[in-house]
């Protein structure tokens, strides 16, 4: 390698190695030896080619774009076989989905991403990779080489313990969305040079030399816009000035004749950049493309109530119980010096949480499966029932939080500063709760939320601050789903509804709690026409301490 790492290179070390470690993926990033094609250009990696960006720490991103970015590579091992590597998940929503998806086989491959200064050499229409530094190694459902899969997914079980607020982390300079098949390049070479066609654009004619009247030496540029720019340097396949090329013009057009697919392709590809066919005439051999890697999901749920209460694993629907506190008095008074102190009381009790089952199946037929490229129907339906089981975990929490029988706080529809003060009342009073105020949690319906947004003064100015960093635009990190008022922030939480039956809910916590498995999926093919695909997995939920719930009505009314 021509290059010497940096301090932030990652040592190398077999990444099948069995070992405790959590939250990690594994598996092969690029595999050598073996051509992949991309946009109609074909690629060949090799060993000792592909390194870390200088200065970066290389990441895991997911389908190639910063906004996936879930984790950081840990493990580096450069085989002849290929690069594989070993990516810790950072214990966030992103790192959390990375998990699922990749355990689930909805993203099951594994692609590099170049950064800028990448340089390739062109031989018999293959790029060889000659200097590659890196940046990101993006999970993708649909990888450019086929061997470039991941091995291995190792985590207990879906935690889902989200962190809404983010840290700031390193900004790439590399394009925010770049495709897999970012191996388009572009440089300035030495000697006469003339455009080379990339995908969608009219064929250039190659140029001749100021100083001979045939054809130029034999180098030419490629040129692609929009991509991190890298050299390549390419041999034409016939010379016309006396010296010997690769190939003989004559010969590959008598070979083509006779039936010689790759001497008619090197023959034709020739041709149709030396005498520049037009887009026009060539719309049959230049097919608008599929990228079944940039298919668009349904959109990914937040879950702000399972990120707001205390949280558990489950593995199956047997009870069990939670102790709890009853009651206690005259545990602690002042002594009278030589009287022995009076016992004092206590009493505890316990609850019994029963968990229930959640499960889902959708049959596909079979002549979807066999026709449903890459990624395959069946990675993507199992993403939207993952969406769905979110769902219906997220609806049960709001279940649980709506049976509590304590009195409701009524805002009566309050606006503007009355409801600050309403609110602002409720707050102060909690300080005076015996043992002081433990209700740091407040998720809010859609009848209040809007209304605290809204809020002003006389002037017209807003009376409460959006949680998270303002641009110039006005636009928010948080998105709008978080409200302060005082020390006290208000999260959004789309599951409890937006109607006038609505609440919100202030609470402690530590005394609500959900539980839930890891979703488990089960295919079935027990018949010819199609395959039955399901979901399965075990929920629960309790409130452990009724007046540790109040429940808050925006409304006055509940029809």
């Amino acid at each position: 390698m021509s290059e010497t790492m940096d301090a932030t290179a990652i040592p190398g070390g077999s990444v099948f190695s069995v070992d405790m470690e959590k939250r990690t993926i594994r598996g092969m990033a690029v595999p050598y030896g073996v051509v992949g094609v991309k946009a109609g250009k074909r690629f060949q990696f090799s060993k000792d080619t592909v390194h870390p960006r200088e200065g970066m720490k290389v990441k895991g991103w997911a389908l190639h774009d910063q906004a996936h970015a879930y984790g950081v590579v840990t493990e580096w091992d450069d085989t002849d076989a290929g690069l594989m590597v070993a990516v810790k998940a950072a214990p966030t929503p992103e790192g959390d989905r990375a998990l699922q998806q990749a355990d689930s086989g909805v993203w099951d491959g594994m692609s590099i991403g170049p950064s800028e200064g990448a340089k390739y050499v062109l031989r018999d229409g293959v790029y060889h990779s000659v200097e590659i530094p890196i940046h990101e190694i993006s999970l993708t459902p649909a990888p450019v080489f086929g061997g470039a899969r991941v091995s291995s997914v190792t985590f207990d079980t879906i935690t889902e313990e989200h962190d809404m607020t983010t840290s700031a982390t390193e900004a790439p300079t590399e394009p925010t969305n770049m495709a897999e098949g970012a191996y388009q390049v572009s440089g300035v070479l030495t000697g006469e040079v003339s455009a080379v066609p990339t995908e969608g654009e009219p064929a250039a004619a190659l140029s001749q030399s100021s100083s001979d009247a045939g054809f130029s030496h034999p180098v030419r540029q490629i040129v692609s816009a929009g991509h991190s720019p890298a050299q390549v340097t390419e041999e034409l396949p016939y010379r016309f000035d006396g010296v010997a090329g690769p190939h003989s013009l004559v010969e590959d057009m008598r070979s083509a004749q006779q039936g010689d697919a790759t001497a008619r392709q090197r023959f034709e590809t020739f041709v149709a950049e030396a005498f520049a066919v037009t887009t026009t005439n060539t719309g049959s051999l230049n097919p608008t493309p599929s990228r079944p890697e940039l298919y668009v999901p349904n959109l990914q749920y937040s879950t702000p109530l399972w990120d707001s209460v205390s949280n558990g694993t489950i593995e199956d629907r047997t009870p069990f119980t939670v102790p709890k506190f009853s009651s206690a008095s005259s545990l602690v008074g002042a002594h009278v010096e030589g009287t022995e102190p009076t016992p004092g009381a206590f009493a505890a009790t316990s609850q019994t949480v029963t968990p229930t089952a959640l499960s889902g199946k959708i049959e596909i037929n079979r002549e979807v499966l066999d026709q449903g490229g890459s990624p395959q129907a069946d990675g993507i339906i199992w993403g939207e029932m993952l969406n769905a089981w979110f769902e219906a975990r997220e609806a049960r929490i709001a279940t649980v939080l709506n049976a509590v029988g304590t009195a409701e706080l009524n805002l009566a529809g309050a606006v503007d500063a009355a409801l600050v003060d309403a609110l602002t009342a409720y707050f102060a009073g909690l300080q005076f709760v015996r043992g002081g105020n433990r209700f740091t949690r407040f998720v809010s319906d859609g009848q209040l939320f809007p209304a605290l947004v809204g809020a002003k003064d006389t002037a017209g100015r807003p009376l409460l601050p959006i949680v998270g960093p303002m641009n110039s635009q006005g636009s928010t990190e948080g998105g709008f789903d978080r409200v302060q008022l005082g020390n006290q922030t208000i999260q959004a939480a789309w599951a409890l509804g937006a109607t006038t039956a609505s609440k919100s809910f202030s609470f402690v916590p530590s005394s609500v709690w959900a539980w839930a498995s890891a979703p488990k999926k089960f295919t079935f093919e027990y018949q010819v026409k199609s395959v039955d695909m399901a979901i399965w997995g075990y929920a629960a939920g309790a409130v452990l301490r009724d007046s540790d719930v109040k429940p808050i009505d925006y409304t006055t009314s509940d029809s």
